[in-house]
């Protein structure tokens, strides 16, 4: 049963930080220390070099943020829910809600509180997008603002933003694609705080969302899904951006191993 409460929860963090294409840089190295050996070796089964990094970045900033100030950064350790999403098992003080994305050139990591659920994703603005796919797995609201756009830059912006903020959505639930996209559709998408829409009240899981698109940095899109049992002030802004390629150059690495 969701409660209602005055009480302002504070912004998501969104961290983010740049995967190089070819040959790793100080971020990729920065989070391969942080990795455990395991995790090394699943690094290195990628075969294309910008997913390795971005593989790399993703799971050592999680490692890095989640322990900071609390343990060791290896002391974290992951669970897979049903559908692969991973959650902090232990120990109990790094405990809270995490989520990561990448796309061509960036890594996104959102931190949350530990009671909420919470989805991000990312995507570079250049990519080439297929009008077709919308229609064949977009709600029909959606294809009708799609097919409002006056230009194919923004139907491309438009469409972005819509996969961002249903991806982070099924990320948030923990179901990915297992969860047909044309169940749930967002209204006002072009907007910065977007409405959910569901054909299936349960996916809603008993909890009030909030939605929120974003640029993280020039030529992305992004977007963040939060899940809570509170009712709360919609108001203020659900993100707060932080750079983590700065933040690691003001860190002492010894401190995370």
């Amino acid at each position: 049963m969701i409660s209602r409460s005055s009480n302002r929860v504070p912004a998501v963090e969104v961290w983010h930080a740049p995967a190089a294409a070819d040959q790793p840089g100080p971020t990729e190295a920065f989070c391969e220390r942080l990795l455990l050996a395991e995790e090394k070796v699943r690094a290195d089964r990628f075969r294309v070099a910008s997913a390795r990094h971005q593989h790399v970045v993703g799971r050592g900033m999680a490692r890095a943020l989640l322990s900071a100030g609390l343990c060791h950064s290896q002391e974290i350790g992951f669970r897979l829910l049903d559908h692969g999403k991973p959650i902090v098992e232990s120990p109990d003080v790094a405990c809270r809600a995490f989520n990561v994305a990448h796309t061509h050139g960036l890594v996104v990591c959102g931190l949350g509180g530990r009671e909420q659920w919470l989805g991000v994703d990312v995507e570079w603005m250049d990519r080439r997008t297929d009008p077709d796919l919308a229609r064949r797995y977009f709600a029909a609201a959606e294809i009708w603002q799609l097919d409002a756009t006056k230009s194919e830059d923004e139907h491309r912006e438009l469409f972005l933003k819509l996969w961002t903020l249903k991806e982070a959505f099924i990320k948030a639930i923990g179901t990915g694609l297992y969860t047909p996209l044309d169940q749930f559709a967002f209204e006002d998408a072009a907007g910065d705080q977007p409405r959910l829409v569901l054909n299936d009240p349960k996916l809603a899981r008993g909890r009030q969302w909030r939605f929120e698109s974003f640029v993280p940095r020039e030529g992305f899109v992004a977007a963040v899904a939060v899940g809570e049992t509170v009712e709360t002030d919609v108001s203020d802004s659900l993100v707060k951006l932080t750079d983590f390629e700065r933040w690691i150059a003001t860190q002492d690495g010894s401190q995370f191993v």
